[in-house]
């Protein structure tokens, strides 16, 4: 078993790099990738845990991103140079971000006369950025909710008044990075993008165009018969179909690690195609062209 999708306490998961490791080993995972949201700070840690524990593990990361056509989206990374200079200045430039837009949630929380401190989101992010999930546990801890979920339904999205819109990259930008990186860029969890048929053909078509390799087809969330139109999608357009839990810890308690992927995908030569995908060709399109 393989599982393409994870999260650490370097962005919002409730695991460390080493406790993630040491579960993937304990399910007799072969390989895991490490896909924190806008940070590589939890691959290190993981690699080395991932060599004592015979776990292979995949450099990622998992960026947010933009599309006029669908909106909010995100791309996955694998087998990404993490100590890229590029890469590192413009991660570095993004998450600091999400520490500004947390603090302008939880005062947006207050104006509401939702109690919430600050401080307590910042001890529940630790090291790693500052998420929604970090403001959800406060919410919980603090009885404002009897639940993460009922969190997010109430007070964190959109029209709730905790909302804020996340600065994030284009998708072109987010895949340009990824490329300049030299990674491969992954569509993650297509279902969430609210689109159907043509709609998602013309936004796969214009994400190729930008470098985009391949789909996540299988997902904790999606069913049989998204699976099966992913699967068929990725044989039209020649992507390469990936799987993942989204694995999140207690911040998301109903994903398992490797959850979602059903036994089906052809391990060795998925990790194979990632990895050579992203030929010199490719590379050489990838001119970058991200914020300053």
């Amino acid at each position: 078993m393989i599982d393409l999708h994870t999260h650490t306490t370097a962005s919002d998961g409730t695991l460390s790099p080493e406790a993630l490791i040491d579960l993937a080993a304990d399910k007799g995972l072969q390989a895991i990738a490490i896909t924190d949201h806008d940070t590589v700070g939890g691959i290190p840690a993981a690699l080395e845990r991932g060599k004592q524990r015979g776990v292979s593990v995949i450099a990622g990361v998992e960026l947010g991103a933009q599309w006029e056509g669908a909106g909010q989206m995100h791309i996955l990374g694998y087998y990404i140079d993490y100590k890229h200079p590029h890469l590192l200045e413009r991660l570095s430039w993004l998450r600091a971000r999400p520490r500004d837009r947390g603090e302008e949630i939880v005062k947006r929380l207050h104006a509401a006369g939702v109690m919430v401190t600050w401080d307590r989101v910042l001890q529940l992010a630790g090291a790693g950025s500052v998420g929604r999930p970090h403001v959800a546990r406060a919410l919980l801890e603090a009885g404002q909710v009897p639940s993460i979920s009922e969190a997010f339904d109430r007070y964190l999205n959109p029209g709730t008044p905790g909302f804020l819109e996340k600065i994030q990259f284009t998708s072109s930008q987010a895949i340009e990075l990824i490329c300049s990186s030299g990674g491969t860029a992954v569509l993650a969890h297509p279902a969430t993008l609210k689109l159907r048929n043509e709609g998602l053909e013309a936004c796969i078509e214009e994400l190729i165009s930008e470098g985009l390799r391949g789909i996540e087809g299988y997902w904790s969330k999606h069913d049989k018969p998204e699976v099966s139109r992913y699967e068929e999608l990725a044989a039209h357009f020649g992507l390469i179909m990936t799987g993942g839990s989204d694995f999140h810890g207690a911040n998301k308690p109903t994903i398992e690690l490797s959850a979602g992927l059903n036994g089906q995908l052809d391990e060795a030569s998925v990790l194979r195609a990632l990895k050579t995908r992203n030929t010199q060709a490719l590379l050489q399109r990838c001119v970058v062209n991200l914020p300053v």
